[in-house]
């Protein structure tokens, strides 16, 4: 296929990737909704017992005692709070439905995504921003390489080969190589499937520093939270390449590095947790 690729003919073959899952939707819809409540949210994921596997598996790694068996949903929801089955539930129904053929390695892109979730939740609790917003751009801020696998395997392989050799980010590798990079798609690609615009302009603007782009501070959120993972070694793998961090990001999200490291154990205790839950 004839490059460089342009936006357009990327996102129109958008259909080679699956259509979310029904319990995404509903759970994306739910973002921001202050009157969203354990029953609506457990009526819906007893549709899909794959996530309702893994509920419960993390609702009763954490019960206490015989007495602490936890058999149903409304029980796992009960114990591990609406904030956490959200953070679970998607993650299991998204990780689940999107996985590639090498040389695509998708496990080790949801396993980083993972990371970057919880990075982004603490990051975004700091600066006063909606937790639950952050973790779901987190986790899909690299959906964008999905769809350029996808759309073009041989030369994204050719892309991620341009990129260890020079040891340059997968963005600069993306751009000279394709014509495009996996944020814009990935930004893109969210309007398609109609994610919330917070979401979609986060996903859009993780890679852009704050030196950059227009102000937009879930971006920021995302894009230190990025930085954060690779620094911490949360998923990125040996040889990942810690991506140059703006200083107007931190900034915007009132970051002082040697205060904020005392989160560091508890992100990397959660990511831990994450792992084990969703079974990465």
């Amino acid at each position: 296929m004839t490059r460089p690729f342009t936006l357009e003919q990327v996102l129109a073959r958008a259909d080679a990737l699956p259509a979310l899952p029904d319990i995404v939707v509903r759970i994306l819809e739910m973002l921001g909704d202050e009157d969203a409540n354990a029953e609506a949210l457990g009526h819906h994921i007893v549709s899909d017992p794959a996530v309702a596997v893994r509920l419960l598996a993390a609702a009763n790694a954490g019960a206490i005692g015989a007495s602490g068996r936890v058999d149903s949903v409304r029980q796992a929801i009960m114990l591990l709070g609406v904030g956490r089955v959200r953070d679970i539930t998607l993650a299991t129904a998204v990780i689940d439905r999107f996985r590639l053929p090498r040389p695509f390695d998708a496990h080790r892109l949801w396993l980083h995504s993972v990371g970057v979730a919880v990075c982004a939740q603490e990051v975004a609790a700091h600066a006063g921003l909606d937790v639950d917003v952050a973790y779901t751009a987190g986790l899909l801020h690299d959906v964008g390489q999905l769809l350029l696998f996808a759309f073009d395997p041989e030369a994204y392989a050719d892309t991620l080969q341009l990129k260890a050799q020079r040891d340059i980010d997968i963005v600069d590798a993306e751009r000279e190589h394709l014509g495009v990079d996996h944020a814009h798609v990935g930004g893109e690609l969210a309007r398609l499937w109609k994610l919330p615009e917070v979401v979609a302009d986060a996903i859009a603007g993780h890679h852009v520093s704050g030196e950059e782009g227009p102000e937009n501070e879930m971006a920021d959120a995302v894009h230190v939270a990025e930085v954060l993972a690779h620094a911490l070694d949360l998923g990125g793998g040996a040889d990942a390449r810690v991506p140059n961090l703006s200083d107007l990001s931190c900034a915007r999200m009132g970051i002082d590095w040697r205060q904020f490291a005392e989160h560091f154990p508890r992100i990397e205790a959660r990511f831990a947790g994450a792992r084990i839950t969703l079974g990465l």
